[in-house]
């Protein structure tokens, strides 16, 4: 997934917090990613390892804790799931 914050400060934050957190079985891994243009860069998060029960609303909560969201998104495999 992805989430981009309006301050890099914030994302920042979320990193220290949440990388590594185990939720339910699984690890998440937070990381900055690739920037995509220079107004975003490190505000932009890279989160893996979510589990596959978890849905947008549900990473917007844990997320938003640490600062306002501009955009987030889960990516999901639309053969698998």
């Amino acid at each position: 997934g992805f989430v981009n914050y309006v301050e890099a400060g914030d994302a920042d934050r979320a990193i220290g917090a949440l990388n590594g957190l185990k939720l339910q079985t699984k690890t998440i891994k937070v990381s900055y990613a690739r920037p995509s243009s220079a107004s975003i860069r490190d505000a932009n998060l890279y989160v893996s390892g979510l589990p596959k029960a978890m849905g947008q609303k549900e990473m917007e909560q844990l997320f938003s804790q640490y600062g306002r969201i501009i955009t987030s998104r889960i990516l999901v495999d639309q053969v698998t799931g």
